[in-house]
């Protein structure tokens, strides 16, 4: 059989896709790569630097010669960390540009390396106009062919992950017929059930590791493909992954290209609509404006800079902290000396509560150094008398109520060095490793706050991501509460979506209940505000956190059980909780938009005024006079119980 014959790789994407060039007026090979730009003192005029940020995503601006270059060099390369490749279109700012969901997900560090080339017209269009320089479109669908080429030429090996199988066998058969030379070590189809879970996933990377591609061809969907490669991509030992969506149907038949007219006038999006209407109709007509406007107002010329700054915060964040002194296994560290984490937990009789969560942290003690205060609100000793069984474990006695932040407060001001503070409900259980993925994550992203998965008694995952509070999402939530949870995020406070729980990736807020904060987040935040007692103190402390500069993230591999409602019920609490939404709503809204946030909060106490509880928490919000009456912070001196 004769060997293909060998022709450079930019001959190669021309013959394959010969209109690429013509379509985009660009011209073959007129662009190269200009050196990396520098951060400071940059001799490389900003007009030329290789990074931009289009609406948010860090965008790496090359022509295809380059790409190609560096795709086949990283394939073929021993060193270095996985490179994951994506196209970014409006879709892509849309699931991972300024203020989305997956905001930053890709960012460095992680083990996973981006290069996120341009595909689509306006993001081409923005790119020319920040750096007064045209750049080529380069789609997955354009770049497969002479990356199978070249894989080809270099030996490389190849693994497929997505499509159905059925997919997968019409692929296999055209390259049978079509690239007998090229090299497929596996095809892999997993339901959305299997990515879905984290040990299936694992399982899944290990499989793929055992068949030793060098590429790993992705078809998952965005923004299924690039989340998962992010996650699992490293463990699956290709050396590039490339989230190429839709590439599989491209490659078996099943999706035909737009025409070279379609393509040159920017109707590429319009083809494809007319195609799948069912499927698109709402990605390219509703979604599409907003990624849009997303693209025009948050697009510069910072992307390197602000990598670079990223990266360097991260690196920073992830020093190794010094030994810990040696201990008994699963002890806590003294109060004097310096832990990984201090945890402190807030008790109100929970007598039967704290003996398991301390337990609990007694495995996670097992990796991390911890020391443990709790300060204790009860009214009797029930509780002390439980936490005395922990010698190692320093108790603050309040003396009376101080409520959840002021409980906080009092715990904190004894709790001494720690290189972050972990706020737990006495009633979780910590899951094995929950610690040292909160702090993994951290460590990775630079974050203030990190936020795990908390789990239901049947073990199902409780929504406690939150959105910024905002009169349109009271609006929602007080008209559809928990129904019609797919909803827009602007109509709901609460983030129902299970995609949400499966991946690490920014959030405005979560529940109290676990909370792990960087000491230096701790430090510019300051005290909790005791005005709030119990609920919304944590809504608050977020808000303030992000204010000062941290992001928070929420952690897929940290788990925690939680026996929600551990603070009670009543009619008085009941109406707390909407009094307090209604304090957060003056402190941070304005005037106009608070009295309209409270006439929501009103609305939605009224039409539930025969459950109980909102009957009085309709006539507290409706009368200032009332809010004294409710729940508040009882004060005497604290104490210090060793």
């Amino acid at each position: 059989m004769l060997l293909p014959k060998i022709v450079p790789a930019g001959d190669l994407l021309h013959r394959a896709v010969p209109h690429l060039d013509q379509r985009r007026g660009v011209a073959a090979g007129a662009l190269r790569l200009q050196p990396p730009a520098r951060v400071v003192g940059s001799e490389v005029p900003a007009s030329e630097a290789p990074w931009v940020s289009l609406g948010g995503v860090p965008v790496k601006l090359m022509d295809a010669d380059a790409a190609l270059r560096e795709i086949l060099d990283r394939a073929s390369s021993m060193e270095g960390p996985p490179l994951g490749v994506c196209s970014a279109n409006l879709d892509h700012v849309r699931h991972f540009g300024a203020g989305s969901r997956w905001m930053g997900t890709l960012d460095p560090p992680g083990p996973v390396e981006w290069l996120t080339l341009i595909d689509g017209a306006p993001l081409a269009t923005e790119a020319t106009r920040l750096t007064s320089k045209s750049w080529p479109r380069l789609a997955g669908s354009d770049l497969i062919h002479p990356l199978l080429d070249g894989a080809t030429l270099r030996g490389l090996r190849l693994g497929f992950l997505g499509g159905s199988e059925e997919t997968q066998e019409l692929i296999s058969r055209r390259f049978a017929a079509e690239r007998p030379e090229l090299k497929v070590v596996g095809w892999w189809a997993p339901a959305r059930s299997t990515l879905g879970d984290t040990a299936a996933s694992r399982k899944l990377a290990d499989e793929i590791r055992e068949a030793a591609p060098d590429v790993l061809v992705v078809g998952l969907g965005k923004p299924r493909q690039e989340l998962w490669i992010s996650e699992y991509g490293h463990l699956t030992g290709a050396k590039v992954l490339l989230a190429f969506g839709a590439v599989v149907d491209f490659l078996a038949g099943h999706v035909r290209r737009a025409p070279a007219w379609a393509s040159a006038h920017s109707l590429e999006w319009a083809w494809r609509l007319m195609l799948e209407p069912r499927r698109l109709a709402r990605r390219y007509l509703v979604e599409g404006p907003e990624a849009y406007v997303k693209l025009r107002t948050a697009s510069s010329r910072d992307a390197a800079a602000s990598s670079a700054l990223a990266r360097a915060v991260a690196i920073e964040a992830s020093s190794v902290p010094e030994p810990a002194p040696s201990r008994a296994p699963g002890s806590f560290v003294a109060l004097a000396e310096r832990a990984d984490v201090a945890v402190v937990v807030v008790t109100y009789n929970n007598a039967d509560d704290v003996g398991p969560l301390v337990d609990s942290l007694r495995e996670e003690a097992e990796a991390v150094s911890i020391k443990v205060v709790v300060a204790d609100n009860s009214p009797d000793d029930s509780t002390l008398l439980e936490l005395s069984l922990h010698p190692d474990i320093t108790v603050v006695r309040t003396g009376g109520n101080l409520g959840y932040a002021g409980g906080i407060n009092a715990a904190l001001s004894v709790a001494g060095d720690a290189g972050s503070y972990l706020v737990l409900n006495p009633d979780l259980r910590v899951q094995p490793g929950a610690v040292s993925a909160m702090l993994k994550r951290m460590n990775h992203q630079g974050a203030g706050m990190v936020v795990p998965v908390l789990l239901d008694d049947d073990g199902s995952v409780y929504p406690s991501l939150r959105r910024e509070p905002g009169v349109l999402r009271a609006l929602g939530d007080a008209a559809l509460g928990s129904h019609l949870q797919a909803r827009p995020g602007w109509l709901s406070e609460m983030d129902f979506d299970p995609e949400s729980y499966l991946h690490g990736h920014r959030v405005d807020w979560a529940t109290g209940a676990a909370l792990l904060i960087s000491a230096e987040a701790a430090r510019a935040v300051g005290a909790w505000d005791e005005q709030f007692f119990l609920y919304s103190e944590e809504t608050d402390f977020c808000h303030r956190l992000r204010n000062s500069g941290f992001s928070i993230w929420f952690e897929p591999g940290a788990r925690m059980s939680h026996e929600r409602g551990g603070s009670g019920t009543s009619p008085q609490l009941t109406a707390l909780m909407s009094v307090n939404r209604v304090r957060y709503a003056a402190k941070y809204l304005g005037r106009g938009r608070a009295l309209t946030f409270r006439g929501v909060v009103l609305a939605a106490e009224v039409a539930r005024i025969n459950k109980p509880g909102h009957r009085e928490a309709a006539l507290a919000v409706l009368s200032r006079r009332r809010w004294v009456t409710l729940p508040h912070a009882t004060r005497s001196s604290t104490v210090s119980v060793p």
